[in-house]
């Protein structure tokens, strides 16, 4: 049950990635972040009103909120990278590192991976140098700060996936609603202090919003995956949102790899399989 959770995890975080990713081509990604959660936020409420869950702990709701500043920071910053390079560039290297992160946190932890996850780990680092064009075998390459975001987003990203592992499974959907009150009023005072207006319509709002439900449908599927599994393996399966990403990017948008990046993006896949398999 917790595999199938997961890999539905990582389909739907990869179509509301590239939703994410379309709709601030033209807006601001503060912006798309704050109408995409304010939907999801709105839909969660409804939900908790209806299961009728108990209130959580203060434990998970406190975990919940730092996972929700996570969020809300993550998003802001992987939607500006997409929208600024490649998403066929952007999500691997967010993927990764959201991925290395939970599973260092699981060997702190206690958890022994065996070696084959250790040699997925070294890959994992290869892809990231192949797909940025590290090596410079492509011309153009990806700029620093570019990469830089998607880093800082899978970091944020990795921070979801450990604090939504610690809630209790008795929690409900209670740590979504905790997530969404916190992340939802920080993304509003980024936008306000911005001094730009908020201004979406036809096709980025309705990305925008496709984006907002599709991540809460995703964190509600991986929240229920934590609870049946493993943190390093839920994660690392989870974590394999680029390839429909990808797919998308490169049917619908028409982007290119070049053969080096497409190198970069197997030893990606490889490398999640692997640290899986340890």
């Amino acid at each position: 049950m917790a595999v199938i959770l997961a890999l539905f995890t990582a389909v739907v975080y990869g179509i509301a990635d590239y939703s994410g990713g379309r709709a601030s081509r033209t807006a601001s990604s503060a912006s798309v972040t704050l109408v995409g959660q304010s939907l999801s936020f709105a839909v969660i409420i409804c939900l908790v009103v209806i299961l009728g869950d108990p209130i959580a702990s203060t434990h998970d709701l406190v975990i919940s909120a730092i996972a929700g500043i996570a969020g809300s920071l993550g998003l802001l910053a992987f939607y500006k990278a997409m929208s600024s390079g490649s998403m066929t560039v952007v999500a691997p290297i967010t993927a990764l590192v959201g991925t290395v992160v939970p599973v260092a946190w699981g060997l702190a932890s206690g958890e022994r991976p065996g070696v084959v996850a250790y040699f997925g780990m070294a890959v994992a680092v290869l892809a990231v140098a192949l797909v940025t064009d590290a090596f410079g075998i492509h011309n153009v390459k990806t700029p620093l700060s570019i990469v830089a975001m998607a880093v800082t987003g899978g970091l944020c990203f990795a921070v979801i996936f450990i604090a939504l592992d610690h809630t209790s499974p008795d929690a409900g959907l209670w740590p979504l609603l905790a997530l969404r009150s916190v992340s939802v009023p920080l993304i509003l005072v980024v936008v306000l202090s911005t001094k730009k207006p908020l201004v979406l319509h036809g096709v980025s709002l309705k990305f925008a919003l496709l984006s907002g439900l599709l991540d809460s449908l995703a964190n509600g599927s991986y929240l229920f995956a934590a609870r049946h599994g493993l943190l390093s393996v839920v994660a690392v399966i989870s974590s394999l949102y680029p390839v429909s990403t990808l797919l998308l990017a490169t049917t619908v948008d028409k982007e290119h790899l070049h053969k080096a990046q497409w190198v970069g993006v197997g030893c990606a896949l490889m490398a999640l399989v692997l640290v899986s398999a340890g």
